[in-house]
């Protein structure tokens, strides 16, 4: 599962050089860096982010014509209506396994593929109304380039079309396994142009064997706060280390009255649609399913 992710480029002129600086490095000819085309909107709604969370407007690479660009894109496909007029399902995350031949995803898996930049992704773990999140990260720095799906669709209130995108997981590597059994599809720099599609013609099968886990010893994990837990919480912040048990958030006190207290709130929430302790941006109503 990829619930939240970070980049925290600090501008979007120096996220398209190291994306061109990548491809370069990924160029079978091993020539210089390549040039990719930046959509406007992209340029100007960026800004370093360090809690990405489903309905984010996020830019991605895809290929156009054989010209690799980076477009703004709302991270979620648009999944199935529920009932009695509710907003659809949110769609964060498509299982790699099923990705090439599930109807929802067959098509975009076939001829709209596309990398999703990052520099890290949170994962959690703990019982229930006690997640505790930790922050995967490139062991050596730089940027982590996941796989993902992307799909056109019209929005409702401006008319525009609106490019949505999912990410792809896998199982979790050694570096993530002991954390959650699910982790991002994570590309080489050397294997982007063949997701993409560019240059050559690529058959599925050559394409689909790219959705495996990252090699043992290439991610790092650091505790961070549960700050992270609210989506109204964007800073620099959370990246920081904190001790284990800092991590873990503490038990309440009992009630002096227990006849007297509220009864508990049935369920809790997941750690996405967690607005505690700050509230700010409401996630769109609808569920992401476990990916």
């Amino acid at each position: 599962m990829c619930a939240r992710f970070t980049l925290a480029v600090p501008d979007f002129a120096s996220l398209v050089a190291m994306l061109e600086a990548y491809l370069g490095a990924g160029a079978a000819d091993g020539g210089p860096a390549r040039a990719l085309a930046a959509d406007p909107k992209a340029a100007a709604l960026y800004r370093p982010r360090y809690n990405i969370a489903p309905s984010t407007v996020h830019p991605v690479l895809r290929a156009q014509g054989g010209q690799r660009e980076l477009v703004a894109a709302t991270w979620g496909f648009a999944g199935r209506f529920a009932g009695g007029g509710a907003a659809p399902s949110l769609l964060a995350n498509a299982r790699a396994e099923g990705a090439r031949t599930k109807p929802t995803f067959r098509g975009a898996f076939a001829a709209r593929r596309c990398v999703v930049p990052a520099d890290g992704f949170y994962e959690w773990s703990g019982p229930k109304g006690a997640r505790r999140p930790t922050w995967f990260h490139p062991a050596g720095g730089g940027m982590l380039r996941m796989a993902g799906l992307y799909q056109l669709a019209k929005d409702p209130d401006a008319g525009d079309i609106d490019v949505r995108f999912t990410i792809l997981t896998t199982e979790a590597s050694a570096d993530v396994a002991q954390v959650h059994d699910r982790m991002p599809v994570l590309l080489a720099p050397e294997d982007v142009d063949l997701w993409l599609g560019v240059g050559d013609e690529s058959d599925a099968d050559r394409v689909e064997a790219l959705l495996r886990p990252a090699p043992r010893g290439s991610l790092a994990a650091r505790a961070v706060s549960t700050r992270v837990n609210a989506v109204g919480h964007d800073d620099p912040a959370l990246l920081e280390e904190v001790a284990a048990e800092a991590a873990a958030p503490k038990a309440a006190a009992p009630k002096a009255s227990p006849a007297k207290a509220a009864a508990p709130k049935a369920g809790g929430t997941l750690p996405l649609f967690d607005l505690d302790a700050g509230a700010g941006p409401a996630v769109p109503s609808g569920r992401t399913p476990r990916r």
